[in-house]
């Protein structure tokens, strides 16, 4: 951000939170979006953001765990370029206040250091949990884990799972569970967005998250 010298604003503090933790990233932008003003660029950024989710989940995967990477690629490849250039684009539309949305505040911190430490704690449950069911719960459990995971970050389930594949989970089992965590996620962060920034920009924000949480089940149809 330093090295942008002001230029980006609120998009490139979405793309740059979005690459650590989407979900505290659309928190944060949803609260400064409920001052009412450029409904499009907030909208569009925590759209853009959710796209980068699945590109950092995708990059972890590859880092542990190569085979099941390649499995996941193809969707989370498109899952993460179409939501980053729509709502780039989204960002370009004026929004009929006389003041066109490409008008960007400075660059800020788009984690805020309350809430990441909120949602760290949650990181290190959700570890364990997931290694847990895992273990003792199987198939049943895991896919019922990744949906509850919509309420924080996704990133310690899909790690749980990615470690536990070829061990005590199947790479099919795995592949469906992350894809579940992930649309869940989307869906939580929606509602994130309706409820902390209202107005126009928090109607958009859901409509878009809760689009993008379907459109990321389809992949299960070919699993």
């Amino acid at each position: 951000m330093r090295l942008a010298k002001g230029r980006g604003g609120i998009f490139m503090s979405a793309v740059l939170g979005g690459m650590y933790s989407a979900t505290v990233t659309t928190v944060v932008l949803a609260k400064k979006a409920s001052a009412g003003r450029h409904p499009h660029v907030f909208s569009g950024s925590i759209l853009a953001a959710s796209g980068l989710m699945y590109f950092r989940i995708l990059v972890l995967v590859w880092l542990f765990n190569r085979p099941l990477a390649a499995r996941l690629a193809p969707a989370f490849l498109i899952l993460s370029i179409i939501p980053l250039v729509a709502g780039w684009l989204w960002t370009r539309r004026p929004d009929g206040e006389g003041v066109e949305s490409t008008e960007t505040t400075a660059p800020h911190n788009p984690l805020e250091l309350r809430a990441a430490v909120l949602f760290a704690a949650m990181f290190l449950l959700v570890l364990v949990v997931t290694q847990l069911s895992v273990h003792y719960l199987g198939r049943t459990g895991i896919y019922g884990l990744a949906a509850l995971m919509g309420l924080t970050d996704v990133v310690p389930f899909v790690m749980g799972l990615t470690h536990s594949v070829g061990l005590t989970t199947p790479l099919p089992m795995a592949l469906i569970g992350i894809t579940i965590a992930a649309s869940s996620n989307n869906l939580v962060k929606g509602a994130y967005a309706y409820f902390f920034a209202r107005r126009t920009a928090g109607r958009w924000s859901f409509c878009f998250l809760a689009g993008l949480a379907v459109v990321g089940l389809l992949p299960l149809l070919w699993s």
